[in-house]
This record gives C-alpha cells, structure tokens and sequence, in this order.
C-alpha cells in the first residue's frame, strides 16, 4: 500500500495483506505458540477494541504488528509532509495526523487538547558580519583559519561583542558531587572564556571506574559543559576536538557555526551563552605549547582531583551579529487514565519524536525533502501502535500511560525539554519513560539493546519480559531472548534522544536501539547504510526493510511498560546513578 497523500480526519483505504510467517515464539501462561501474523484478523480485533469490548494482554499484543507500523510510516514520511520541520506546513499537517490518530486508536486528550505548544527561537550567525579572535600575550595567533573553529552565540542577542576575555582551560568541567568531584575549586571564572575537554575524567579509584570508563556519562556530553559555562556566568565555551573524545570527527561540527540553532523561548532555559564554539586538534596544541605542555598533557592534568582552573594566556576577542526568530511548533499528546483509585496518578510516558529535517532547496538534484522515514516516522509510527495496544485492552493498567509525540528533537531536544519544564500535570506524577528513536529496521534479531539497561530499575523489567521470548532459528537451540546494553557506549547515545530530559528531571528512562545479532543475514550493510541514509535525503523506506524484528521488539517495550505499569512499586535509579538525586528531590526521598 502507498499512501500518498493524508487529509486530517481521513481514512485508510482498505488492504488485504500477505500471511507472513515471524520464527519468534512467546511464552504466555506457560504455553509456546508461534505466531502467523494475518492482518486483516488483528485489524478486526483493533476495531473490536475501539467499540469498547477489550481485548486481553495477548491479544493486545498481536494487535502491534509490522504491517500496522508501515501504514504510519507511509504516511509520514511521505512527500506531502515536507520533511515535518518544526514551524512549517509539514510539520503542522504532521502533528494535525498524530492527533488524528490518537484520536482514532482510543486514546484520550490530556486537559482537553491534543497539542501542547512549543516555543521556540532560531539564532543564525550572520557570518560575514561576525570576527573571532584568539590571541597570545605574546602576540601569537591561536589559529590558523575558521576551518581549524566554529562559532556562534546562544545568548538570544542580535549583537554580542567580548573583548580580550581570559580564555580559562577547566579540564572537563564536571561538577560531580556524587563522586566528590570539582574542576571549578571556586574558581572566579564569570566573564571568561571556558576551554573545555569533551568526554568524562577518565578515573579509576581503587580498581572501579570512577565515570564508567568507557561508557559516555551526561558530565561527558558537550550540552553539559554548555551549561556549566551558563551556570558560572562565563563569556563563552570552547570544546577541544577530538575524534576518539567525541566519537565523531572535526567535520561533524565544523558547519554547526553557521547553522541556525535553536533553544525554547523561555528564560534562562538551555544554555544561554555569548559565545559558543569547537576548536580542532592542531589549534588545541598550539594553546597547550603556550602553556608549556602537550595536549596529552592536559588530558593527564584534567585527570586528577587537583585539577585546578589554568589560565592559557590567550585572550578572546569577537563580534558576532545573529538574526533572530520565534517559532512555534506542537508537542502530540494523549493518554489512557489508569485503573487504580491510587496509582492512577502516576504515569508512564512512551515517547518518540515525529520531526525531521524539512527541505533543502540548495541541495543539488531534484530530491530535496528529508523524509526522515526511519528517523523517526518509524518511531512515531510505533508510538501510534503502542497507544492502540494499550487502548485495546479489557483490563486496563493500574497507572496512566502518556503517549507522547515530540517535537523539535532534531533542534536540540527542545520538544521534551518543554514538556518536562511545562508538565501538564506536576512532574513527580510521572515515574518512567520509554523512548522510540530509529527502532529495528534490518530484521529479527536474537537480542535486543536497551540504552540505559543498566542505569535504574526499568531494566530488570525489560529482561524479565525478555525472557518470556524465545528464539529459533535453525542452526540454534531455541533460547531466550538476550538483552544488550549500548553497542557504542563512548558515544553516548543515552543523552543524545529525547529521554534524555526526563532522567535529568530524576525520571527514570529506557531508550530501545536495535540488536546486533541477526538470525538472517540483513539485506544491506548496516553501517554502510546508517552512515549513507542517516539525515540525508534518502532516509526513505526501501526494499531493504524488514520490520519484523521492530514487530517483535515494540511487543516486548509494549509488556515491559505494562510490567511497570502494573507493578506495586515505582521505578527508582540504580544507587549512585548520575540522576538518583534528583529523583529523590522529585519525590522527596
């Protein structure tokens, strides 16, 4: 079926779909059944739930399958939607489609309304009119060409103008009390340029990992240094570059100065900084030569509890000029009021962000929209099937369930960061969240990767519903279902999706990524295939997508969350996670 064009409050036309026969088995109650998927019979069972008879967690959740995900996908990523960039007619007619079909799969408003409004401020250096300079007072350049930098302001201003600022190095810039750890000292850094390492203090304290070593922490990520410039009052920040610090080369962030960024139209939300910035390798050794070491020297300094702040001598000197404007965009929301009298108040939120990229007229070639098929019509395709799952069911769960549609990820997060700072209800009501970004698209998989497994109490629900799943294939014994924690740790995925908002708000959160261990060989090379369709252009669907394994993994988020829903406690962090305590201050432990 190709969809190609949607009108709000229209129908499907009516398919007919193959039989297609899934090698995934599934213990319920004891008994093992292998699934034939008809959809035409699950349809109907949909439409049963939907005139309010209700249907019982199994049959709830052979209501998600593959065949009913594409059909969203379709229509999402599908020409007439332009892409779906925050702020535009795209992006309007797809959220005015998620609310539709909310609407049509049962799920309720939330105080009355489908949308909640997001704004937003586009900031653009205009970059002929802006100058950066990084100089020694020894007279000495700090750099060579603005292709050794990248700069840019997010400090809401139309002009910012630093004259000779002390550019200070602050190793990592971590403030971690649950570790004791403090780069600042009290150090009067306000007014300053701050020179920051990427990455987390690589620190082991009596044989254990003081940071999880090679697993990326949010004191790692390069939003957190953002913040802590905001937090001290400084002038500005620059990151130092490195590829094995970043996980990504130069070139990644080398055009970010010239595109327009965005933060919420709130006060003193994000980072709100004159100066930002990114500096290469060969620039951060001629500043380390000033200081009298290397670069590695200055990791190794970063990397002790001594550290203490460090004047490079270089001095900062810019005018930057920025073109500002207000956006608004929508959040999607709806919910299903839980059961119970009690736990009703506290809800589970399922999240995945429906905004992409929109369109590029400078692009060369005819195609210029960015469909964004799997990143992330995919995911909100999920989403709209999990809410009909969830809407089917005869008993429903003891707390709510919030399905929320994000926007504006692709911005900077700022969909979730704005439902999280603007709750429609208080925030300690929520007790878990569980993500959809860029699910299975390669086929089954004998595990399945859950970003944040290890950090709270949601990840032993998620292997304890994994374990109900067994695998065959037919150069294996059938076993149970494996689940895996990030494939790429150093990268950090955790911080880089839209759950990320909700752990640093103490909620504990789960992001589900595909697995690794295929029981068919993929059609395509994964790596080669994220690396040329990820924001490009031909993010579309193609023949070499096989939903089958996201099928099976939305069934298994499907029952972890309805574990959790059901369960007498709430979720919590792990002790001594990065977010524990402010989980505790959220409900006051």
């Amino acid at each position: 079926m190709f969809v190609k064009d949607y009108r709000p409050g229209g129908e499907f036309p009516s398919v007919l779909f193959m039989i297609n026969s899934i090698h995934v088995h599934h213990l319920n109650g004891g008994d093992m059944r292998s699934f034939s998927v008809l959809f035409v019979m699950f349809f109907a069972l949909a439409l049963a739930a939907c005139g309010g008879r209700g249907v019982s967690e199994s049959d709830a959740v052979n209501l998600i399958t593959q065949e009913d995900i594409l059909k969203d996908v379709q229509v999402l990523s599908a020409d007439d939607m332009a892409g779906r960039a925050p702020g535009t007619e795209g992006g309007e007619k797809a959220a005015a489609y998620i609310a539709d079909r909310f609407k049509a799969v049962g799920l309720a408003p939330v105080n009355g309304s489908y949308f909640q409004p997001v704004r937003m401020v586009g900031m653009k250096k205009i970059a002929e009119n802006s100058t950066f300079s990084l100089r020694h007072s020894s007279g000495e350049l700090g750099y060579t060409s603005d292709s050794t930098l990248t700069y840019w302001s997010s400090s809401q201003k139309e002009i910012v103008d630093i004259q000779d600022a002390p550019l200070v190095f602050v190793g990592y810039g971590v403030e971690a009390p649950e570790h004791a750890w403090d780069d600042f000292k009290g150090a009067e850094v306000a007014g300053k340029v701050l020179l920051f390492l990427n990455n987390d203090p690589p620190v082991t304290e009596n044989g254990v990992e003081l940071f999880k070593g090679q697993t990326r922490t949010y004191y790692g990520r390069w939003t957190y240094k953002f913040e802590q410039a905001m937090k001290h009052g400084a002038a500005g920040a620059i990151m130092i570059h490195t590829t094995p610090s970043a996980s990504y080369g130069f070139n990644v962030v080398q055009h970010s100065g010239a595109e327009e960024h965005f933060a919420l139209d709130l006060p003193n939300s994000g980072y709100q900084v004159d100066l930002l910035g990114w500096i290469d390798q060969p620039t951060a050794e001629r500043i380390a030569q000033a200081m009298n070491t290397t670069l590695d020297g200055m990791f190794a300094l970063a990397a002790s509890r001594d550290f203490k702040p460090v004047d490079t001598g270089y001095r900062v000197t810019t005018h930057l000029e920025t073109v500002i404007r207000k956006v608004e965009t929508k959040n999607v929301i709806a919910m299903i009021e839980g059961s119970d009298p009690e736990l009703k108040e506290q809800v589970i939120v399922f999240s995945a962000h429906y905004d992409h990229l929109g369109v590029n007229e400078d692009l060369p070639g005819e195609d210029k929209i960015y469909n964004g098929a799997w990143d992330n019509a995919l995911g909100t395709s999920c989403l709209i099937t999990l809410g009909r799952a969830m809407a089917s069911l005869q008993e429903r769960p003891k707390r709510s369930v919030l399905f929320l549609a994000c926007a504006a990820e692709e911005s900077g997060l700022l969909g979730s960061q704005w439902f999280v700072v603007n709750p429609p209800f208080a925030l300690n009501r929520m007790v878990a969240n569980f993500n959809v970004d860029m699910p299975q698209i390669f086929g089954l998989t004998s595990d399945i990767a859950a970003i944040g497994v290890d950090m709270s109490t949601l990840g032993e629900d998620l292997k304890a519903v994994a374990q109900q799943y067994t695998i065959s294939s037919a150069d294996a014994q059938a076993r149970a279902m494996e689940v895996v924690g990030d494939p790429n740790p150093n990268a950090g995925s955790f911080y880089r999706s839209d759950q990320v908002n909700f752990a640093k708000a103490g909620i504990p959160a789960l992001y589900l990524n595909p697995g690794k261990q295929y029981l068919q060989p993929p059609k395509v090379d994964i790596d080669e295939y994220h690396a040329s369709h990820y924001h490009q252009v031909i993010d579309e669907i193609n023949e070499a997508w096989d939903l089958s394994g996201c099928e099976r993994d939305m069934r298994v988020f499907f029952q972890t969350a309805l574990r959790v829903a059901n369960a007498s406690e709430m979720p919590r962090w792990i002790p001594g996670n990065e977010f524990e305590e402010e989980w505790k201050e959220l409900h006051g432990k």
